[in-house]
């Protein structure tokens, strides 16, 4: 027998459970929740970029308000440097979206560019640093010398860091393919070795072109804020657009007699030659430049009873295309043991006397040791393009000493003519290729590194061989002085005859500890030429002091930076790739 049981609305909840409350379109309200909160966190992804554009802008507008002006405009030169961080990534994503193995190796290192934190740390640095760099600067200071410190400091520490950024990305990307076995993978598809380092390499130097272009609009649009700022005076202001915001091709001067002067010194060295064949024997290529030296630094020094006169030629351009010529000195007072002593002297201009007031030749008088820049108009070049100019020595005696002090030049650099030749933009381009072409050929050098190293070797051996371009004719000069040999000016033949000879002088004496060093200085020497030196492109110093770029340094850089260099390094990690053991090293 059965019976029927009915259940009250008030009965068992386990029997009865509570229906969902719905929506108006019949989705139970938690499941729309959920997808309410998924479509907020998906448009949160989308749009974050511009929200935070949106709340820094409008910081950067109450600051302006507030009177913060310098502040704003750094806060908003982050928000476009960050904007076209992102902007450039997007395009090149979209320009290696190919089906190629060479593209999608690239396009998979700018994936891993953007997503390893430290490369994402480097870049938020360069983001911050540029515009953060002009409130370092003291207001008080000339107006010249801030665009100079500016220009040099921003464009040399994003080479730092965008230097650090392609080590560290190249070094951990092949390394952390290996170790992760994702290298087999790629190999199991129709992708050779080759294509993948060129990939990588591609990869790498197109972030590095997008970083550079944007720390290049962010520097120039600071620069061009920062000249516009408040000047010392008249002449202050001038200076920024004659001296640092130019473009300037450099005159050096060539002594007046010419071949005479050259056959002087030929005949003095033959003269010492007979006196003491014995300097010349043990070392003739030093012998023969400390001879040149010496003579070029008399021509260069002004004493109390004697003119010293300087042409410049080839100034056919600088007549035509400018109004006036910059004659930039740097006079030192000789036998004078006073820091600030000041020198006296009077100059003419192709044989006129300059400059001339009311019938007067009046005479300069600056303090040692300080550049100085004096304009010259171009009406005194002579119809050939030459320009000699003479000074002559008025110095008052000192006390204690019978004739006035002598006055002299540093040779190279302390004496020159400088005329506009182009524009400061056309210049700033250039000196951006520049550095592209160092950060290109760095990043060949990480890569071949990591293809036999692990990640902290080939990180370590990439930041030596950087650091030696950086620094490459110090440290020459530093084993030059500290083997006790000079290779400045002589041929690799010439040192490896004197240091053989050295060597075997050393050991028959021996003098062992010497004689190692003079093996080190083999070594070294061998070392120090496999790798460029950056200083023979030092763009950035000519820049910054309103220098010409040369066309000649943008090609010859591009050549043996980024071609040469990366074609050895790159086939040399190919080569080793090949013959590494992928799979021991994986396990």
């Amino acid at each position: 027998m059965t019976t029927d049981i009915h259940h009250s609305d008030t009965g068992d909840p386990q029997e009865h459970p509570p229906q969902p409350r719905v929506d108006g379109d019949g989705i139970p309200r938690w499941i729309h929740d959920q997808l309410s909160e998924k479509k907020s966190l998906r448009i949160w992804q989308k749009h974050k970029i511009t929200i935070f554009a949106v709340m820094a802008l409008l910081t950067a507008g109450v600051v302006r308000l507030a009177g913060f002006d310098v502040v704003a405009i750094s806060l908003s030169g982050m928000i476009c440097l960050g904007i076209g961080f992102q902007c450039g990534i997007f395009l090149l994503r979209k320009s290696f979206s190919r089906s190629h193995p060479i593209t999608a190796i690239a396009r998979t290192m700018i994936e891993e560019a953007v997503n390893t934190k430290l490369s994402v740390i480097l870049v938020l640095l360069v983001v911050v640093i540029l515009p953060t760099l002009p409130l370092l600067l003291d207001a008080d200071e000339r107006l010249s010398y801030r665009v100079q410190f500016f220009l040099s400091w921003s464009l040399s520490g994003t080479m730092l860091l965008l230097a650090m950024l392609v080590i560290s990305l190249c070094c951990h990307s092949i390394a952390d393919d290996i170790e992760s076995h994702q290298i087999h993978m790629a190999f199991s598809k129709p992708l050779r070795k080759w294509e993948y380092l060129l990939g990588k390499w591609l990869g790498v130097a197109s972030i590095s072109f997008l970083l550079v272009a944007l720390a290049g609009i962010g520097i120039y649009t600071f620069t061009t804020v920062l000249a516009r700022s408040n000047a010392v005076d008249s002449q202050d202001r001038l200076d920024v657009q004659e001296q640092v915001l130019t473009a300037r091709a450099v005159a050096k001067p060539v002594h007046p007699s010419g071949d005479a002067f050259d056959q002087s010194i030929e005949t003095t060295i033959a003269e010492i030659r007979e006196r003491d064949p014995a300097l010349f024997d043990k070392n003739p290529t030093g012998a023969r430049k400390k001879i040149i030296s010496q003579r070029i630094h008399e021509w260069h020094t002004v004493t109390s009873d004697v003119y010293s006169s300087y042409l410049f030629q080839n100034l056919n351009e600088a007549k035509t295309r400018t109004p006036i010529i910059q004659l930039r000195l740097e006079p030192w007072a000789d036998n004078s043991g006073i820091s600030e002593a000041k020198v006296r002297f009077a100059m003419w201009l192709n044989e006129r006397p300059f400059p001339v007031q009311n019938g007067i030749h009046e005479t300069y008088t600056f303090r040692q040791g300080v550049i100085q820049t004096l304009d010259l108009p171009t009406s005194v070049i002579d119809e050939d393009g030459q320009l000699k100019i003479t000074i002559a020595n008025k110095n008052l005696v000192m006390a204690g000493e019978d004739v006035p002090t002598s006055i002299s030049f540093t040779p190279g650099d302390g004496l020159e003519v400088l005329y506009r030749v182009g524009s400061f933009e056309m210049n700033f381009i250039r000196s951006l290729l520049v550095i592209l072409w160092k950060l290109v050929m760095i990043s060949a050098v990480a890569l071949a590194a990591a293809t036999w190293l692990g990640f902290p070797t080939a990180l370590l051996t990439s930041l030596m061989v950087y650091f030696t371009a950086t620094a490459n004719s110090f440290f020459a000069d530093a084993i030059d002085i500290y083997t006790g040999l000079d290779s400045k000016g002589a041929t690799l033949t010439s040192m490896f005859r004197m240091r053989s000879r050295l060597f075997l002088e050393r050991v028959n004496k021996f003098e062992w500890w010497e004689a190692t060093k003079t093996i080190g200085s083999y070594l070294a020497d061998s070392f120090l030429s496999l790798i460029p030196s950056f200083g023979n492109y030092d763009s950035i110093t000519q820049l910054a002091t309103g220098r010409l770029v040369p066309l000649q340094e943008v090609g010859l850089g591009f050549l043996i930076l980024g071609i040469f260099y990366p074609s050895i390094l790159l086939f040399a990690g190919w080569v080793l790739l090949e013959r590494r053991d992928l799979v021991s090293t994986s396990s």
